[in-house]
């Protein structure tokens, strides 16, 4: 399954992000396929592969001592 999210910085906390991001242990059944800074908000995007549900927002819990995430699935556009 493909998961888009998007991370909004919570004020003052933008160097504790940016220590999550380079210090991030990704599990295996994980695939980043995007890591994206953003000009304007969102202030991040991150597009993955995860297995379910469950796996991605465990992944993107990772992120929310430092930022509001909302999580989309992605669905490629041939599928539908």
């Amino acid at each position: 399954m493909i998961f888009v999210s998007t991370l909004d910085v919570i004020p003052g906390r933008i160097d504790d992000l940016r220590k999550i991001i380079k210090t991030l242990d990704v599990p295996s059944d994980i695939k980043i396929r995007e890591f994206l800074t953003l000009f304007g908000k969102p202030d991040f995007l991150v597009t993955f592969e995860a297995p379910d549900e469950e796996t991605a927002i465990g992944f993107i819990l990772r992120f929310t001592s430092a930022a509001v995430p909302k999580t989309s699935v992605g669905v490629p556009v041939e599928k539908i």
